[in-house]
């Protein structure tokens, strides 16, 4: 995996930063661009070497982004010096999601590439589904899902107490104090009242309707584009099977010229130990899609 440290500025002046690996010859191919899970960034997870160089070495471009709530907490600078931010994905908002695909698909765009493939990991993949569902950016040619979780707060989830917290967030926004922060659980890390708030009510992601099948997926049926899922079989954040989960998401992706699932028996989350069958997965299935536009 070899590749160029690279910068971008958001449309609110915020600098994120990626690796950019290229192929060794123009080929007329789109770039495929990664969005690290909750808690990781652009260099965290062990699968991106065997796919940068997977990709690269059929043609691909590859480009792994830190998004601003890359890592538990996290200092993002400003072009104004005075107006960096905490953030991370404690302080994130969700929807601000939106600004920082975009920040990277213009870098894509800037180095010729003839679009670009959206892959999301983990909670990433929440963000990359909401980017094309909201913006409808014709660069986006397919979208990659990688172990998509169920997410969202809902406070009908049984036995959860959640609603006290959704609550305390809902009343911390009101007051100015979104920062304020809760640690504990049933939250796998600390959140902030506006986080909080944005993943229940503001925006709230509940994308991945996983243990509701019978309701409308709006998120997913609004895709297009060629759509691949992957999932392993250990700790996926899901309630039904792996299997079960990707027929059901299959059937709402109603709007999607293909919806193409496969299941990796005995890949965890972060598909260590797997990397290097993950890595040619998802470079044939990028492959199948788009080898008719390689230029001879």
């Amino acid at each position: 995996m070899k590749g160029e440290l690279v910068r971008v500025w958001t449309e609110d002046e915020l600098q994120l930063q990626g690796l950019h690996c290229t192929a060794q010859e123009k080929t007329g191919l789109p770039a495929v661009l990664h969005i690290h899970g909750a808690t990781s960034n652009f260099y965290r997870s062990q699968f991106l070497d065997r796919l940068a160089d997977e990709l690269n070495d059929r043609g691909y471009g590859f480009l792994s982004g830190n998004t601003r709530g890359h890592d538990i907490m996290n200092k993002v600078y400003a072009k104004d010096p005075t107006a960096s931010r905490r953030l991370g994905v404690a302080f994130e908002i969700f929807e601000d999601c939106i600004l920082d695909l975009r920040a990277w698909l213009d870098l894509l765009q800037e180095q010729g590439y003839e679009g670009a493939v959206l892959l999301g990991h983990s909670f990433g993949a929440l963000k990359v589904a909401h980017y094309q569902s909201e913006a409808a950016d014709d660069r986006v040619k397919a979208l990659i899902f990688l172990s998509p979780p169920a997410q969202g707060f809902r406070k009908e989830a049984p036995g959860t107490g959640i609603e006290k917290i959704l609550a305390w967030a809902e009343d911390m926004v009101s007051r100015g104090m979104g920062d304020s922060l809760f640690s504990g659980p049933p939250m796998p890390y600390p959140m902030s009242a506006a986080t909080i708030h944005s993943l229940s009510v503001s925006k709230n992601p509940d994308i991945f309707k996983f243990g509701r099948p019978h309701e409308r997926w709006e998120t997913i049926e609004r895709l297009h584009c060629p759509i691949l899922v992957v999932m392993g079989t250990l700790a996926e954040h899901i309630t039904p099977s792996p299997a079960e989960a990707l027929a059901i998401l299959t059937s709402k992706a109603v709007s999607s010229q293909r919806c193409d699932t496969v299941v990796l028996e005995g890949a965890p989350h972060n598909y260590r130990g797997h990397e290097a069958l993950a890595a040619q997965l998802i470079a044939g299935w990028v492959d199948d899609v788009f080898a008719g536009q390689r230029l001879l």
